[in-house]
């Protein structure tokens, strides 16, 4: 994590364990593990400064749910 980073905050429904966070130089991420997969994903804005979507941490999970899915398959 960087140093400007907002505090972790637990995600629950999504692999073993998940966690937030928002930093402001990387954007927002969503860190998850779920047996022997690990997932980050991160979405930044395309312009510095710029406000990101209400629903990012949520589309993030989803997306991280759905990959967890996928590589399990």
């Amino acid at each position: 994590m960087q140093q400007g980073s907002s505090p972790v905050t637990e995600l629950a429904g999504i692999g073993t364990t998940a966690c937030t966070y928002t930093d402001s130089t990387t954007g927002v991420t969503v860190m998850t593990y779920d047996a022997n997969l690990y997932l980050t994903v991160t979405a930044a804005p395309l312009r510095p400064g710029a406000d990101l979507p209400e629903g990012l941490v949520a589309g993030l999970g989803s997306a991280a749910s759905s990959a967890f899915t996928a590589l399990r398959a």
